[in-house]
């Protein structure tokens, strides 16, 4: 048997709830013809809109078919997306807690490698400090050297030219004469004791 659709249970049922008091408004208003009328009413009534209904049926069931199942895509579209931004989520939320932990490494090393790279600074610049401190030591060293040398010349020069004023001073003339004509008596001397051998 076939199902009757909601339509015509409807339709049904308003029908004999308002039928015998209409039949009854109508007898009495304008006899039987006034029945026929209304009967006449009420069956195109149920027979255009019943036609409609057995016509549009399909065409409306199919379409709200069709929309409740876009519905449904797009809930199960939405529920997708809702998952696969909450797991994008967590991924970036374990990134950021990752990323986090290598900044702290990278801080962490970046000032170990501070301290070590301060520490073999300090120690270049003691031993830069200490070879400088060798090479200042050693060209005053070297400058006393040639300070004490060049100051002995001097002293020397000036010793040197001190004993030939001292000497021009007490040699006069008639010592002068003195002491050539006693070097010529020596060398007469050395002569002559040569040519005797």
């Amino acid at each position: 048997m076939m199902k009757c659709p909601l339509f015509f249970k409807t339709a049904i049922f308003v029908l004999l709830i308002f039928l015998p008091s209409s039949l009854a408004l109508a007898d009495e208003a304008h006899g039987h013809s006034g029945l026929s009328t209304f009967l006449g009413q009420v069956l195109n009534f149920i027979v255009l809109f019943g036609g409609l209904a057995y016509v549009l049926r399909k065409p409306v069931k199919d379409y709200l078919q069709r929309k409740a199942d876009e519905v449904a895509l797009v809930l199960q579209k939405s529920e997708e997306l809702k998952t696969e931004s909450i797991q994008k989520l967590e991924q970036t939320r374990e990134r950021l807690d990752r990323l986090e932990e290598e900044v702290r490494r990278i801080k962490e090393e970046a000032e170990k490698e501070a301290l070590k790279e301060k520490e073999r600074i300090t120690i270049e610049a003691q031993q830069e400090a200490e070879r400088l401190r060798k090479l200042a030591r050693e060209e005053i060293e070297s400058l006393s050297r040639a300070n004490i040398l060049e100051l002995k010349a001097y002293a020397i020069d000036l010793s040197v030219l001190l004993a030939e004023e001292k000497i021009k001073q007490k040699l006069g003339p008639e010592l002068h004469r003195k002491i050539i004509h006693s070097a010529i008596d020596n060398l007469r001397t050395v002569y002559e004791s040569s040519v005797d051998h």
